[in-house]
């Protein structure tokens, strides 16, 4: 009983530690608890497509979409300064420069698309 006790304590133990340790400077990755939250299905791929120099895969594909209102995908870019981590904020910007992002959801040829602020237009479905 007591040795399962410890080896339990020890786990957390564990788990805190990783939690709180830094990442390496060169690492762009997502943290473990804080998987990317965007507004549309092509953020999440042009997430996916950006790579951690040092770990390859950034974090752990979503198997489907939840849908994000308009209200909150408003609110997602101010969110990143009181909601996440430095270490979210630096894999954010890798994958969504902000000479780039955000982009202006307009409607053209009767279809919502994103627009990028270098013109780039990007549909969102």
């Amino acid at each position: 009983m007591r040795a399962q006790t410890l080896e339990i304590r020890i786990e957390r133990l564990e788990q805190a530690t990783k939690e709180r340790s830094n990442f390496p400077s060169d690492c762009i990755c997502f943290p473990e608890k804080e998987q990317p939250f965007v507004g549309f299905p092509i953020e999440l791929s042009v997430a996916s497509k950006v790579k951690c120099p040092l770990h390859g895969e950034r974090f752990k594909p979503q198997r489907s979409f939840v849908y994000v209102s308009r209200w909150l995908r408003e609110k997602l870019w101010k969110h990143l300064w009181s909601r996440h981590s430095e270490q979210y904020r630096k894999a954010w910007f890798a994958s969504f420069p902000p000479k780039l992002w955000p982009a202006e959801e307009i409607v053209a040829d009767g279809k919502t698309v994103l627009r990028l602020k270098d013109g780039t237009i990007l549909p969102i479905w």
